[in-house]
């Protein structure tokens, strides 16, 4: 058994319409379908079929989100090259968004970042991508 490809990431945010421009901007999203039952959600697809889908429930906890609660850390991108983080490095920076640098681990290269809700995302170059 291979292991499974993720395909999607379905995101509780405060508001819908923010989020919505944010990560269509970022990431050049087209929106595929909306709904307003039983909550407002909008899903977003990319050109080869991965999705991000953003929902603002009226009973979602007011607290910004942090992942020092159980459930989500944070959502990772993967790079094929340097110079793909460093044009991602470039993009956030004209979105204005909230990002570290871009840091070394023992396997690879971190760019993290946070979107509207606080919610941590990132992009990262596998060790393996730049020694192959």
């Amino acid at each position: 058994m291979t292991t499974p490809v993720l395909q999607h990431v379905a995101l509780s945010v405060h508001d819908i319409d923010k989020s919505a421009d944010w990560y269509a901007r970022l990431f050049d999203l087209t929106l595929v379908a909306e709904f307003d039952e039983p909550a407002p959600m909008k899903v977003f697809m990319t050109p080869d079929g991965q999705a991000i889908d953003l929902r603002q429930d009226p009973a979602v906890a007011p607290e910004s989100f942090t992942q020092e609660r159980v459930g989500l850390d944070h959502i990772g991108f993967v790079c094929s090259s340097r110079a793909e983080l460093d044009g991602w490095q470039l993009r956030l920076r004209e979105h204005g968004a909230e990002m570290s640098d871009i840091e070394s681990s023992p396997f690879g290269w971190h760019l993290n970042f946070r979107d509207p809700d606080g919610i941590p995302l990132e992009f990262f170059l596998p060790a393996s991508a730049v020694s192959s």
